[in-house]
């Protein structure tokens, strides 16, 4: 039976070594450079793929891969400091809020920057565009990450709001509620056009692409605020969701470039 996904095979067997071995590292080994270096590969995978595509140069093709760059940029800023990385081994108590670093930042950022590239992309190579459901789409986004708490989230965690339950510090909240608002935007524009010149054979794979994308960046708020969050409860499972959520994402996502061009 023939992949429904356009993933060059090089891409996934890259994809396919580097991302257990960052799971192992991330919930077993305590090597600071062996985590960093197998997440750096998983990102490779997902880069190399417009290289080992064999359709000609695009605007959609340059857009998608400057969104794939800039996401490498922030896999490689959200890389956590020799001393948070061994710390948070050792930590058996949920921490207490804290601002993070300029490093984390300019993480979110590069994310941002590459969600507008997506975005542009998508808009850009579409025969058609249903406006209305873009619109129900950001809207309906937005309302999910405010009752989940990645928007403005109120101080304490119910079933009304806040339900991940996160402590954003006040001088972060401008800029996580900004970045939902893009990524709201970049899975809306998947859900609401249609390829118009590269097509892959399951029509949905960017909206499949987008939507695990978006899944994998709670793994990201629950653990940077979540506030019941203690880094030695975080087994295999979560971790490997987190991970395997966003790399298989992107790499969904650039293999959009590999669909069949029609000129």
């Amino acid at each position: 039976m023939p992949n429904p996904l356009s993933i060059p095979s090089g891409a996934a067997c890259l994809l396919g070594i580097s991302l257990p071995l960052l799971v192992i590292s991330e919930h077993r080994s305590r090597s600071h450079i062996g985590t960093g270096i197998f997440k750096m590969l998983s990102s490779t995978a997902f880069l190399i793929i417009p290289v080992l595509s064999s359709t000609k140069p695009s605007p959609y093709h340059s857009l998608i891969s400057t969104g794939l760059t800039f996401s490498l940029i922030g896999d490689f800023c959200l890389i956590p400091s020799r001393s948070d990385f061994y710390h948070s081994k050792t930590r058996t108590t949920a921490p207490k809020p804290r601002t993070p670093s300029l490093s984390f930042h300019l993480g979110i950022l590069a994310f941002a920057a590459a969600h507008i590239s997506y975005i542009a992309a998508l808009l850009h190579d579409s025969r058609e565009t249903l406006w209305s459901m873009f619109i129900i789409a950001i809207v309906t986004m937005l309302a999910i990450a405010k009752w989940l708490g990645v928007v403005y989230p109120p101080s304490h965690a119910s079933a009304r709001g806040n339900v991940l339950d996160l402590c954003i510090p006040e001088q972060m909240k401008p800029l996580v509620s900004m970045y939902a608002f893009i990524i709201g935007v970049m899975f809306a524009a998947a859900v609401s056009t249609a390829p118009l010149e590269f097509v892959t054979p399951w029509p949905y794979q960017r909206t499949l692409g987008a939507g695990m994308f978006v899944a994998s960046d709670l793994f990201v708020a629950k653990d940077a605020f979540g506030r019941s969050c203690i880094p030695q409860a975080r087994g295999w499972f979560r971790i490997a969701m987190g991970y395997g959520l966003y790399f298989w994402g992107q790499a969904v996502i650039a293999g959009t470039i590999c669909g069949q061009y029609t000129d």
